[in-house]
């Protein structure tokens, strides 16, 4: 929640301009889109675990990388990684839980999932992330890089689906 609450202020006092900050937000739902556009292709060919491990190290790179520096250059590169952060999480999560859940409850379990990650969690983290970053400045997203990190290691202690081969080989 560092980056949705506070990117912009971090940017805007590191120097950066406001057409740059709104180019870079920009950047990254583009590179969400185009992502999604191939998804299902995406998901067919990595599965939904390794999208999460994806997802997990992209963003152990992506937050560091955002928490060691503000170069308009080296921000601009990882935040073409929103596409991995957030869209291969939200790909690979759905397509898990579509695959995992009891039959006749897919549907119920993604809304449960949705609830959380869309509503009870970003607001909670939201609390904890504006003392964060009063406290670490820019230094906070290296938080976000170690909470990726964990998601990354979780990422391998999940079961397999049978909805992609590209599982069954990892």
């Amino acid at each position: 929640m560092i980056y949705y609450g506070f990117a912009t202020l971090h940017w805007r006092a590191a120097g950066l301009s406001g057409p740059l900050i709104g180019a870079l937000w920009a950047e990254g739902v583009i590179a969400e889109v185009v992502l999604f556009a191939f998804g299902r292709r995406v998901v067919a060919r990595l599965g939904p675990r390794r999208l999460l491990a994806i997802a997990g190290a992209a963003g152990v790179l992506r937050w560091s990388v955002l928490g060691l520096t503000s170069d308009p250059w080296a921000v601009a590169a990882v935040q073409l990684l929103h596409a991995a952060t957030f869209g291969a999480t939200h790909l690979g999560a759905m397509h898990f839980i579509s695959a995992a859940a009891p039959a006749g409850l897919s549907a119920r379990a993604q809304a449960l999932y949705a609830s959380v990650t869309v509503g009870l969690a970003p607001g909670l983290a939201m609390l904890a992330a504006g003392g964060l970053y009063q406290a670490m400045a820019g230094q906070a997203f290296l938080v976000m890089g170690g909470v990726a990190g964990i998601g990354w290691a979780l990422s391998f202690a999940l079961p397999a689906t049978d909805n992609t081969q590209s599982e069954a080989a990892s």
